[in-house]
């Protein structure tokens, strides 16, 4: 049985121990990259985007020192 990686965004913030504000203001500032720290798994013509996140990949990012992160 495989693990699961991609979480919405309520469940993402659980698993970071964020608040889901928060974890939306990583992700507007450019912290995560799209395809890989999260997708957008809304329907087209959507006006709003539906986020997954990668919670093992995210936590790495978090992790990282910020003068050693990568911005996107």
């Amino acid at each position: 049985m495989s693990e699961k990686n991609w979480y919405f965004t309520n469940e993402a913030a659980i698993a970071l121990d964020l608040s889901a504000e928060k974890l939306r203001k990583l992700y507007r500032s450019g912290m995560f990259k799209k395809g890989f720290h999260y997708r957008d798994v809304s329907p087209n013509g959507s006006k709003r985007p539906t986020l997954q996140f990668h919670v093992n990949r995210c936590q790495e990012q978090l992790n990282t020192p910020p003068e050693k992160r990568k911005s996107y």
